[in-house]
């Protein structure tokens, strides 16, 4: 008889503790503050947890004022969650959970604003300590080729879960191609890129680890290589670097609508004068960046270049950005810039008869074409890596050999 009753109080504790147990890991059987279930422990007793997510124009303060929290526990947990995440970003779907006991005290907050970031706030010792929480991520290699039959962005476009890819392939070309304007029909493409993943959901892309282009007969390829010294680069077969000082462009976006010349006939005045610059059409409050490294000499109005922007570079460069509509927060004379780095937006002012860019070089105080600009290369892989170069670039030669479009597999990483 007594093992019998043993037995029973074993099943009964033995339940009970999995009924504890659920009402932490089971996140739709969660109750709200305002309707509480307690629940009690060896060390205390629990309130009980809940969760949420952030609704259109919902500060998270009110979104947890609502679940009943009082306001001194909100206030003292959004100041130590502030620490770590910016709560002035909180998006419509952010997801929350809580636990307090019934005495409103916290005992934890987690946070959860993207598939990639994730943040929890606890009470230690009645104390509450934020931090960021490690976020597990699978990385995928795969492989895709196509072949152009209008242009890149629709070759690729239905091939990719992101515009993100397209522009990374055409960023590692940009000084060799302009994938807006000279695409043919029947040029072709490869590459081996990096895919994020979180439990079976794309997260993002990495790295395009190789990459080929052909067109006209000639082929274009590119490696990624990562020297042991840390540096990083996208370099041709030989090893000479694909990037240069100047970016051929200095925004995404965009069509040519008047080139360098000595005597163009103006849209406006309607006579011929000479244009330094060329002339790039895009969007009002197209991102513009700087093609180069350089400080910036000059911001402000000039004559019929309206608001623009002056960069000195190395050996003698001058470029200038013409007719924005907006100049960059902290962009001021003295400042340095990276090539890339935005400066300013697309606009149309001084005259212009819509918006566009209008952009400029001086090499030695003179004006020179910047579509013919003979421009000097980054520095190439150094001689001591150069064997460490040729096997990885080997490596990644033959699975753009092996290239198919079923062609997927998971790095070891």
């Amino acid at each position: 008889m007594r093992k019998k009753i043993k037995v029973i109080i074993s099943m009964i504790l033995f339940t009970g503790f999995f009924y504890i147990l659920n009402i932490f890991s089971d996140e739709h059987k969660l109750s709200p503050l305002n309707n509480e279930k307690e629940v009690y422990s060896a060390q205390f007793s629990l309130g009980c947890i809940f969760s949420g997510t952030i609704e259109k124009n919902q500060p998270l303060a009110s979104a947890l004022f609502k679940k009943g929290l009082p306001a001194d526990l909100i206030h003292n947990l959004t100041q130590a969650l502030s620490k770590v995440v910016d709560l002035r970003n909180c998006k419509p779907g952010d997801f929350f959970k809580l636990l307090a006991t019934p005495e409103h005290n916290l005992v934890f907050f987690e946070y959860q604003n993207s598939l990639l970031e994730k943040y929890k706030v606890e009470n230690r010792r009645g104390e509450l300590v934020a931090y960021t929480l490690p976020v597990k991520i699978n990385k995928i290699v795969m492989g895709l080729e196509g072949e152009i039959k209008t242009s890149l962005w629709e070759a690729m476009r239905n091939k990719c879960k992101s515009p993100e890819l397209i522009l990374k392939f055409s960023d590692i070309f940009a000084w060799e191609i302009d994938f807006l304007n000279e695409p043919q029909k029947g040029d072709k493409f490869k590459l081996i890129y990096e895919e994020y993943e979180k439990d079976g959901t794309f997260v993002s892309y990495g790295d395009i680890l190789a990459a080929e282009y052909e067109t006209s007969g000639k082929k274009y390829n590119t490696i990624l290589y990562q020297a042991p010294d840390g540096h990083k680069g996208y370099y041709d077969l030989s090893g000479k670097s694909l990037r240069k000082t100047f970016l051929r462009s200095p925004l995404n976006y965009r069509r040519i609508t008047s080139r360098f010349s000595l005597s163009r006939l103006h849209p406006i005045f309607k006579t011929y004068k000479p244009h330094y610059g060329v002339d790039y059409a895009a969007p009002y409050g197209t991102p513009v960046v700087a093609s180069a490294d350089g400080t910036v000499t000059f911001v402000g109005w000039k004559k019929g270049l309206g608001k623009t922007i002056e960069i000195k570079h190395t050996n003698g460069f001058v470029t200038s950005y013409g007719h924005l509509s907006s100049v960059a927060l902290g962009i001021r004379r003295g400042k340095k810039v990276g090539q890339g780095e935005m400066i300013g937006r697309v606009g149309a002012t001084g005259i212009a008869s819509g918006p566009h860019l209008d952009y400029r070089c001086q090499i030695g105080g003179r004006y020179v074409d910047p579509l013919k600009m003979n421009l000097p290369t980054a520095n190439p892989v150094e001689k001591i890596y150069l064997s460490d170069f040729g096997i990885k670039r080997e490596n990644l030669l033959y699975a753009l050999n092996l290239l198919s479009s079923q062609l997927s597999y998971v790095s070891a990483e």
